[in-house]
């Protein structure tokens, strides 16, 4: 047992420790380093970081005309005394966006990997989806900077297809079709073939009907 414990040591030395950022040059790497040593806790940081820089810049750096246009006028006095209560409730939302993704992302793959018998730890899924979500978080980031410069909606993001239509014709499926998410997909399905040893249909199967449910929940809170 000793002797195992040693070569599981030698191994994580060897491929040193994973990087976050590591994930936009070279995700593969990541994965590979990130199988042998799934580092959680200053991850989550960044990660958590990240969002909450941008959930701050959109409910302090944005101004709230867009909000006010789908408020009857009669609402508009009860607006204005909940607006700060609202916008630090925005900024709270970004501290824990990151936990509840990589949460659930693990908790529903761990009992994936236990049907398809894959060899897989529930720390290894939860690093997983903290990594991946980097991605996410840079372009929540990019967008929120974006939203904040051009005075646009925060409810659309800007590298979104629904970017393009206008707010008349904005719907979850098109602000769901995003150029941040659609590269957070494939990296995704790229970590659950390294990470889980998932066969490619499997796990584009797995993170398909994820950004299906997303966009269902997105339908039913519009």
């Amino acid at each position: 047992m000793s002797e195992l414990h040693e070569k599981s040591k030698e191994i994580i030395v060897k491929l040193g420790k994973p990087s976050v950022f590591g994930m936009f040059l070279n995700p593969s790497e990541q994965f590979q380093k990130l199988k042998a040593n799934p580092l959680v806790f200053v991850p989550l940081l960044l990660v958590t970081l990240l969002y909450t820089i941008a959930m701050a810049i959109i409910a302090f750096g944005t101004d709230s005309s867009w909000l006010l246009a789908e408020i009857g006028p009669e609402d508009i006095e009860i607006f204005a005394e909940m607006e700060m209560f609202m916008r630090i409730m925005m900024l709270v939302t970004g501290v824990f966006i990151p936990v509840m993704g990589a949460l659930i992302f693990a908790v529903v793959i761990i009992i994936v990997a236990k049907i398809s018998k894959s060899e897989v730890t529930f720390r290894q899924l939860f690093s997983l989806a903290v990594f991946v979500s980097v991605i996410g978080g840079v372009g929540v980031l990019f967008n929120a900077i974006m939203t904040t410069l051009l005075g646009t909606n925060p409810d659309i993001p800007f590298t979104s297809l629904a970017s393009l239509f206008g707010e008349e014709n904005v719907s979850p499926l098109f602000i769901s079709i995003e150029v941040f998410s659609i590269w957070q997909l494939i990296v995704a399905v790229v970590g659950l073939r390294k990470v889980a040893n998932f066969g490619a249909a499997l796990a584009w199967i797995v993170m398909i009907l994820f950004t299906i449910f997303s966009i269902f929940l997105a339908l039913l809170v519009s």
